[in-house]
């Protein structure tokens, strides 16, 4: 929503506050029979009104259930894409930390993806990561030494030269150790005939889809650590 509420487009933001207090109403509303002081702090403050007994949260309406407008197929790809997204963004921010780079410092990242949808959301990732720049490069071949992750939406490059090339190989060492990890464990899961079937199949070729995307980037970033070398 930041890219909305910081725009320069008043409906946007109308629209995007309106959606945000229907959501964050109705999560507070839901909570409220488990966290019932919390809650009612919360409606006090989110209020127009000053709090009264009619005010209260205990009697406001159980939120009713709202049908989404989209496809299920197309409800799965918005899922999917917004999860992209944030594992941008995340691997960004670690991608700062690890190479010492304040979070208030602009940067300069390039993200190699073939994902054409990606162009749309470099306004909300280009925010989220305080980044100058989120260029789209499809065929970019950064230079050794230049900080490298992969997310399932491409590789993300840091564009800052590494001082010290021993930390950037360690760096990438724990990240090959940690997807290996990750690639073993959901083999073992479907090597296991107990699991594929009972599991509902959506589950199970989802398992297989994080199999693949995993398997891809190890063998990305192998070759970004070969490279050092």
């Amino acid at each position: 929503a930041k890219t909305e509420i910081f725009g320069e487009d008043p409906a946007a933001k109308k629209a995007v506050l309106a959606v945000m207090d229907v959501v964050l109403s109705a999560v507070l509303r839901l909570l409220h029979p488990l966290m019932p002081h919390i809650t009612e702090e919360l409606w006090s403050v989110l209020a127009l009104d000053p709090v009264s007994a009619d005010n209260s949260i205990q009697f406001a309406q159980i939120p009713a259930e709202v049908s989404c407008a989209l496809a299920p197929e197309e409800s799965n790809e918005s899922r999917r894409r917004v999860a992209e997204v944030y594992g941008v963004v995340q691997t960004g921010r670690n991608l700062r930390a690890e190479s010492r780079l304040p979070s208030n410092q602009k940067a300069k990242f390039v993200l190699r993806t073939s994902a054409s949808w990606a162009l749309a959301e470099m306004p909300t990732i280009r925010r989220l990561l305080n980044a100058e720049d989120v260029s789209i490069i499809p065929v970019y071949q950064s230079p050794p030494g230049v900080p490298v992750a992969v997310t399932p939406l491409g590789e993300l490059h840091l564009l800052v030269a590494v001082e010290n090339l021993d930390t950037e190989r360690e760096r990438l060492d724990r990240e090959i150790a940690r997807l290996e990890t990750e690639v073993k464990t959901v083999a073992t899961k479907l090597a296991n005939t107990s699991f594929t079937e009972r599991a509902p199949a959506a589950v199970v070729e989802e398992h297989r889809r994080r199999q693949l995307s995993f398997t891809e980037q190890l063998a990305q970033l192998k070759a970004a650590r070969a490279a050092l070398d």
